[in-house]
């Protein structure tokens, strides 16, 4: 009976300690602010989206969530910093999945989509379109695609870079039509739209930045480029509608550096999940029209890891491979 009583209460001092001791490593983090990073600069989607959802999930971090902006080849860029950063918890990033799938295949890159990150979590993802001026002549995306096969060399469109989800829709339409057309990258999103706005390029294939200049009249939607329409244009169609086999689908996470301890993870995913699902959050997607699309961590790797070979795939058959 005393070597039963002994062992309870040995096993319950270890129970005892080994709480105490992940409370102790638990409660160690944070100590200090935490830097966000964006991929695109101020005033896109992801910008916009990115710092509501730090704003929520403020509430739930010890200390501040500072978002910073770090643009650059085509959201390269910041992804190439996040997988070099150290895993302490201290800098996460806020990664777009066509530029970690995507770009490795299309040129060389400072990260591995499989081994240099930390996947928490994936909380949206991006509607795409096709937008020209709205007096320019065409009215359709057929009317579109005509004049740019009567006139080589002559259209131009713009991105939020090379390598992205839209560039890779504009660049399979040419493949497809044989059309000859020239790609003029910017560094985000807003800039992007912008420069057709300005008269400085003939489209723009962008996630919904033009979605004010289409609403008041300035820019006129061709084509959807995602999976389905978007809700406020339920009149536009998407490119497997108008006969292409094609759609973009791509959103934004947040990640971290690969090796993120497993008590760190848990207390960021907790803050960024929770702030996903607040109303306002919600509404925000509805208003950009972009689409709530949780995946936890389990999820998000696994997503990530399937991806890789059809953006190989796709890449490839495209005839963009850096690797020829």
């Amino acid at each position: 009976m005393m070597n039963s009583q002994i062992i309870r209460i040995f096993t319950g001092s270890l129970f005892l300690l080994f709480l105490a001791l992940g409370s102790f490593a638990f409660a160690g983090y944070p100590e200090k602010p935490i830097n966000l990073m964006i991929p695109y600069g101020g005033g896109g989607t992801t910008d916009v989206t990115a710092r509501l959802l730090a704003n929520i999930a403020q509430e739930d971090f010890a200390k501040p969530l500072v978002v910073v902006n770090k643009p650059g080849g085509g959201g390269v860029l910041m992804h190439e910093l996040l997988a070099q950063a150290k895993p302490d918890g201290y800098t996460l990033g806020v990664v777009a999945t066509g530029v970690l799938t995507r770009t490795p295949f299309l040129r060389k890159v400072k990260y591995d989509p499989e081994k240099d990150f930390t996947y928490i979590m994936l909380f949206a993802l991006w509607q795409y379109g096709l937008v020209v001026p709205a007096d320019s002549p065409w009215q359709t995306l057929e009317e579109f695609i005509d004049y740019a096969k009567q006139n080589p060399g002559k259209v131009t469109y713009s991105t939020a870079g090379t390598g992205s989800a839209q560039y890779l829709a504009m660049e399979y339409l040419a493949q497809v039509e044989g059309i000859k057309w020239t790609h003029i990258p910017y560094k985000g999103g807003i800039n992007a739209v912008t420069a057709v706005l300005g008269g400085h390029v003939t489209a723009c294939a962008q996630a919904v930045e033009w979605k004010p200049y289409v609403e008041d009249g300035q820019l006129r939607l061709l084509a959807v480029l995602g999976g389905q329409r978007i809700p406020n244009f339920p009149e536009v169609k998407t490119l497997k509608e108008l006969g292409y086999d094609y759609e973009v689908v791509s959103g934004p996470g947040i990640a971290a550096p690969a090796g993120l301890p497993a008590d760190v993870v848990d207390y960021i995913t907790k803050g960024f999940t929770k702030a996903s699902k607040d109303p306002k959050f919600l509404d925000l997607l509805k208003k950009l029209d972009m689409l709530p699309y949780h995946l936890d961590k389990p999820q998000f790797e696994a997503y990530i890891k399937k991806d890789i070979p059809k953006k190989k795939k796709l890449v490839e058959s495209l005839g963009l491979s850096y690797q020829k």
